[in-house]
């Protein structure tokens, strides 16, 4: 009797361990897709780094300022649109 109590605590607690596991693991995935772009989204920035022949780290630095400067003079517009006129900018600079 004393074996079975003491093998249904384990497992009991064996569940218990991969239960936190499972949640932790959950909450981990939901916040780096939360974290990460769209599709589209996505693809707009890596189209923006291409274009500005940076390093990563650098060309990641260069669109978050010139979002947060396109956000001061055109707010309450998506991301991609932002993306989207940035690429705009880079192209006709390119000209």
């Amino acid at each position: 009797m004393l074996k079975y109590c003491v093998e249904e605590d384990f497992m009991n607690q064996l569940f218990i361990i991969l239960a936190i596991i499972f949640i932790l693991a959950a909450i981990y995935v939901y916040l780096t897709k939360k974290d990460k772009l769209g599709g589209k989204q996505h693809a707009l920035w890596q189209e923006c780094r291409r274009q500005l022949r940076l390093p990563p780290k650098l060309a990641d630095e260069t669109i978050e300022r010139h979002i947060e400067s396109l956000k001061e003079r055109h707010p309450n517009r998506s991301n991609e649109w932002y993306l989207e006129k940035i690429l705009y900018d880079l192209e006709r600079e390119r000209r």
